[in-house]
């Protein structure tokens, strides 16, 4: 049976779809009552996972604690039916559990009775002017001083319709296994590599949380990258995989040394070795290789000409000294002996370190340090602001969001419906 917990890409999916159908609020799918924050809001298996529920987005629900706590491993239905008849039987009406198609919020407000469709037409067209796009939440976000999403229906019948009639494509697909390839391919083809940030609908590719469902072998964007887009990747090293590529090396070459290790000679780097094994005399002797009797000398000379390596023409920024130590050729002992440290080595070769106190960030860091920034009334700074502010960088939130300002989005929705309540 797999792992019950759901993963972090479905629970942002289940948030970003009860956020669309609820128009901006985030509701508890049984009773309807408003969750104001991620503590109250509970993830729950549609189809009980005591009962073989898979932990999927299409198995996936928000719930309140209470209809959590009373639903337990029933069945949603048999769960609503029970509370119907309890209801019942004490006397009380028939409880609907159903939000109703139109609620209030849908309804035309006071101030937008006199709509007509020229001045709805009017709105709209400013708006998708202004954004390029619109979706059904826009409607619901005040500032966006939008008609009320009744108009769509009363002029156009369907958000799609509405779409259609101001010229926007529409970008939806009904993904499979076969076109998704077919699509990551053919973005790859036409710009020669692909990131997270390009995983979207307006660059006609399906999300990462899609293609993970479709394709479960892979477990992250690096798997994606490798087994369907064809791309070389960084090899996630283990002592077996080095031990691996090491014999293979050798075999080819006769031996191996601290030079030999760098990327390009598919070997891992001299920090990586001595995480894994201790020394280079460790690693040598796991592989069967010649053990060095002394470190070979690298000069200054080669430490420029593997800084040029690394980073091949662009832009001489890393996002700290650990992460630069885990893929740099040249081992962290080597540079601490040619130039003392390593902001003297940094500043010898021009390079800017972004986190010089803090390399990593766990998923909870993350968010804390992003809730706390919105909370406090701030607005979403420029990804390349992030370090600066204090914030984590925008790589490091993408470790574990789809688009780096996703967080920010969440949290600002969070805090709107806290403070109108």
């Amino acid at each position: 049976m797999g792992s019950r917990e759901f993963s972090d890409a479905v629970k942002l999916e289940v948030i970003k779809a009860n956020l669309e159908k609820h128009n901006g609020k985030i509701c508890c799918e049984i009773c309807g009552n408003n969750l104001s924050s991620i503590k109250e809001c509970h993830f729950d298996h549609i189809y009980p996972f005591a009962k073989g529920g898979k932990s999927t987005l299409e198995n996936c629900q928000l719930l309140c604690a209470a209809c959590n706590l009373k639903k337990n491993d029933k069945e949603l239905k048999d769960f609503v039916l029970e509370e119907k008849a309890k209801s019942f039987l004490n006397g009380g009406e028939l409880v609907d559990f159903e939000q109703p198609a139109d609620d209030a919020s849908d309804l035309p407000q006071e101030s937008q009775v006199g709509m007509t469709k020229k001045l709805f037409d009017e709105a709209v067209a400013a708006f998708i002017k202004k954004k390029g796009n619109i979706s059904k939440i826009d409607f619901a976000r005040g500032y966006n001083k939008l008609p009320s999403i009744h108009y769509v229906r009363q002029y156009y019948g369907d958000l799609n319709s509405l779409k259609k009639a101001f010229g926007i494509e529409d970008l939806s697909y009904n993904w499979n296994r076969e076109n998704i390839k077919e699509a990551l391919v053919s973005f790859v083809s036409q710009n020669g590599s692909i990131s997270q940030k390009d995983m979207k609908k307006e660059n006609k590719l399906p999300s990462i949380p899609c293609v993970l469902r479709y394709y479960p072998e892979c477990k992250n964007f690096t798997d994606i990258k490798r087994e369907l887009c064809g791309l070389s990747t960084p090899i996630s090293w283990t002592r077996d995989i080095a031990i691996e590529y090491g014999r293979v090396f050798v075999r080819k070459n006769g031996k191996i040394t601290q030079k030999d290790l760098r990327a390009e000679n598919d070997l891992p780097s001299s920090s990586v070795i001595n995480r894994l094994f201790g020394s280079l005399a460790e690693y040598q002797s796991a592989i069967g290789a010649e053990i060095s009797m002394r470190n070979e000398f690298i000069s200054k000379e080669e430490i420029t000409k593997a800084v040029e390596r690394y980073f091949d023409g662009k832009e001489r920024i890393v996002e700290s000294q650990k992460v630069f130590y885990e893929t740099f050729e040249v081992s962290q002992s080597t540079i601490s002996k040619r130039y003392g440290t390593f902001a003297a080595f940094c500043e010898e070769q021009g390079i800017k370190v972004l986190l010089s106190k803090k390399a990593k960030y766990s998923k909870r860091e993350v968010d804390d340090i992003i809730s706390k920034w919105i909370k406090e009334g701030k607005d979403i700074p420029k990804s390349h602001d992030l370090s600066k502010l204090g914030l984590p960088s925008r790589d490091v939130i993408l470790r574990y969001y789809e688009d780096w300002k996703e967080p920010f989005y969440i949290y600002q929705k969070l805090y709107e419906e806290v403070n109108r309540h």
